[in-house]
This record gives C-alpha cells, structure tokens and sequence, in this order.
C-alpha cells in the first residue's frame, strides 16, 4: 500500500485504486486536459475554465460544490501510477484533506459529464468541461 492509499484510508475514503496498466491508460487519457507550459487545464482541450486561487477554503469548498455534481464517481489522477475512483459527493467532502499543498498536482474526472477539476500544488483550482 502507497501512502496516498494509506491517506485516504485514514480519511475514511473507500477508494479503489486502479492496477498498474489501467492506472497507465487513465494517466494518459487525462494527460490531454493538463496544460504543457504552466500549471493548470488546456484550452485546447477543455472549455469555460475557470481559476480560483485558494485563499479561504471555505470560499473554495463552496466554489468547487457550485461546479461539480455530487453525484456518480470521479478519477483522481496523480500520476501513471496513482489513479484511483471514489464517489463524487466523498471527494467533495473530503478533497481539503487528500490534497496536499506543495506536494499534489491532480486531474479529477466526473464519469457522469464533462466536468475536469485541476488541483495544483500552489493552492489553485481550475474547473472546466471537456471538449467532444
């Protein structure tokens, strides 16, 4: 068990933790809304970004539920190696406690639309939809 699994589990997050070659297919999908040149989602690739700097987390907790739905699942993408699913309304709950500043960049997948959430290390959210 890495320690991201270990974290979630003292989060009382029930992750499922994608294997090794389906952890590598779901980097690479993702890999297409992350930006090449800074930190953040690519315009080429997702529409209506919108960025918020994290200075109150209660102003982002509110922020991130006016974006993204409660209901379905979401893929926590880490890197080609650490990707796992939880359900939407726990990762709403609980995303201030597994994201670490300094130490996490993360693209979050919504199954049940377009929805693609960035979390960067800096203490910054985009949100935006997935292009077709």
């Amino acid at each position: 068990m890495n320690f991201r699994e270990s974290e979630y589990l003292e989060n009382g997050l029930a992750a499922r933790w994608l294997d090794l070659v389906r952890a590598k297919s779901a980097y690479d999908y993702a890999l297409q809304f992350g930006a090449t040149r800074h930190y953040g989602l690519c315009k080429a690739t997702v529409d209506r970004i919108e960025h918020l700097d994290i200075e109150s987390y209660t102003v982002a907790d509110a922020w991130l539920k006016d974006r993204m739905p409660a209901d379905g699942t979401v893929q926590v993408v880490y890197g080609d190696d650490e990707v796992c699913v939880i359900p939407a309304a726990e990762f709403l709950a609980k995303w201030q406690d597994i994201f670490v500043p300094a130490r996490d960049d993360a693209i979050v997948l919504h199954n049940l639309g377009t929805g693609v959430l960035f979390y960067c290390h800096e203490e910054e959210l985009e949100y935006g939809h997935r292009k077709a």
